[in-house]
């Protein structure tokens, strides 16, 4: 199968990408985190903020505030066993137990993994790997890679005031196991809704984060001691202080990450394998559980092809972008021009820590409910402010991606579809009527009522994956950008009461159709149903320390 055409079923025909009698050996799965053997450790403390309404780290972070990041962003939350029925009697019914994180992934396998490099007065400095289990830091790697990184980034970023550097990888065997070659487009999105996560952590805390989609993979995997066919890393994250404009001298504008694009110009172009020569290798002993692995030919064929081996893949022509959307000025519009955001934005704000402690992805839970126009377009501003984030492409932020949404009785709205206006959170309808007979029939799996929730939104974004502009690799950040925007988007329906479930289980034609997308060349890449929920009945315990 060509590349291009596999693209395309993952999209269009998942039934291709995942065979519907696949039969999956639980009995054999890898374990949900990665464990390595006989490395020097860090424990971090098991004292955990409560709420992070307030926190702010304004010199360098503690261990007990970086043992909190890293609890936060994708440490285990709690233990969680539903029953679920096969029959009437009770002996037909079968338990599930599952260890769960504060961000959903899918069939919560978590195939992430979390690295850090550490410039902490209190710890070695080097490469350390998050041991999600143990909650502690695990030595891979010690010493100054300061040059080496930013030598991998293409000379863009200057890591002089950060602390330290996030590195999110994909581990491919959890969850291609169940998923086949599905999986390629679930570990862009799981790797993303852990970025959005990482980002609302640094806003939460006041330090500066930005994301990196492009570099140099092979000298990455190198640093960590990484088997590109095996685990790969997807995105980086500097972290820095805030700048203080008194002390530096600095507009407000000024950013510790700024990157710096005519500086690297001027550089020398810089291969993988110049930046790997230099390294020792490391051959450090880890476990992931699973014996009987299969090897999926296409799968390394397409993360082959995205891979970047110089630095001048890095250069590209910067693209303007209008908002994603403003082409189409048609339709009705539902709001209050003149409102400030302030005035705008009447619900209460958000504590992060809750949010993480009590997420959940309602499936048969969603119950009927009314919104207001106000709470919706509350919800829909929530969601855009947080994909204005810092990165490495080269255009304006998340511009290529929108909300879009199908409504049912709210308030002093028409049912109907409607486009999400970035700048505005006003809605402009593209289609009237009730969708949800279209859009619940166009469902491959009957786990959600959509005639329970009075919002389905979409996240739509380019039908041509950015393959234009960045190649194979393009169609990766795609889905890393759209679960940063779904990330956004449960963030802000938490914070209005309601619950959100994830969904790639639909007919994207039909509702790439109730948008009409397909004239604009978008297409719909996850649909999120959000509603108000009752809790499943489910024996549940934290794992907070």
């Amino acid at each position: 199968m060509k590349l291009a055409a596999f693209l395309h079923d993952l999209h269009f025909a998942t039934e291709k990408v995942r065979p519907p009698d696949l039969e999956v050996n639980w009995d054999d799965a890898p374990l949900p985190y990665k464990l390595y053997k006989d490395l020097p450790a860090v424990t971090l403390p098991g004292e955990v903020a409560l709420s992070l309404t307030g926190e702010q780290i304004t010199g360098e972070p503690s261990l007990v505030q970086l043992g909190s990041m890293l609890y936060y962003a994708y440490g285990l939350t709690k233990v969680s066993q539903m029953a679920f029925g096969q029959g009437a009697l009770e002996e037909e019914s079968f338990f599930v137990q599952s260890y769960r994180r504060a961000i959903p992934s899918g069939g919560a396998l978590y195939p992430n993994e979390v690295y850090l490099y550490l410039k902490l007065s209190y710890l070695t400095q080097g490469v350390y790997h998050y041991d999600v289990a143990h909650h502690r830091l695990v030595l891979l790697r010690e010493g100054d890679f300061a040059d080496y990184v930013t030598s991998s980034l293409g000379q863009r970023l200057a890591l002089r005031d950060c602390f330290g550097v996030v590195f999110v990888s994909t581990y491919f065997w959890k969850n291609a196991f169940k998923y086949d070659l599905f999986s390629y487009r679930l570990q862009g999105l799981d790797t993303g809704v852990l970025l959005g996560q990482w980002l609302a952590l640094a806003n939460k805390y006041g330090i500066q984060a930005s994301v990196h989609y492009l570099f140099l993979d092979r000298a990455v995997n190198g640093l960590l001691g990484l088997d590109g066919n095996e685990e790969s890393v997807y995105a980086i994250l500097p972290l820095a202080l805030a700048l203080n404009p008194q002390q530096t001298g600095e507009t407000t504008a000024d950013s510790a990450l700024t990157l710096t694009e005519s500086s690297a110009d001027a550089q020398a172009p810089v291969s993988a394998e110049q930046l790997v020569q230099s390294l020792q290798p490391l051959s450090h002993r880890h476990q992931i559980g699973s014996n009987a692995r299969k090897d999926y030919p296409l799968l390394r064929q397409m993360h082959q092809a995205a891979l970047y081996e110089s630095t001048d893949c890095f250069v590209r022509e910067t693209v303007s972008e209008r908002p994603f959307g403003a082409e189409k000025d048609g339709g009705k519009l539902r709001g209050k021009p003149g409102e400030t955001e302030a005035e705008k934005d009447t619900l209460p704000a958000l504590d992060f820590a809750e949010f993480c402690r009590s997420r959940s992805s309602p499936e048969l839970d969603f119950v009927a409910g009314k919104l207001t126009r106000e709470e919706l377009e509350t919800l829909v501003r929530r969601a855009y402010a947080a994909l204005h984030y810092q990165h490495d492409l080269g255009h304006e932020n998340n511009g290529c991606l929108a909300y879009y949404v199908c409504l049912h009785q709210v308030d002093e709205m028409e049912d109907g579809a409607y486009f999400c206006a970035p700048a505005s959170g006003l809605l402009t309808q593209r289609r009237p009527g009730d969708q949800r007979a279209e859009l619940q029939a166009g469902m491959t799996l009957d786990n959600v009522s959509l005639y329970q929730v009075p919002l389905c939104f979409h996240i739509a974004g380019e039908s041509s994956h950015l393959l234009e502009r960045w190649g194979y690799r393009g169609y990766r950040i795609q889905q890393m950008q759209a679960g940063i925007a779904l990330h956004a988007l449960l963030l802000a329906a938490f914070s209005c009461g309601l619950g959100g479930h994830p969904l790639l289980g639909y007919d994207v034609a039909s509702s790439d159709e109730i948008y009409g997308l397909p004239q604009e060349s978008k297409t719909c890449l996850i649909r999120v149903p959000v509603g108000f929920y009752r809790q499943r009945a489910r024996l549940q315990g934290s794992l907070h320390g």
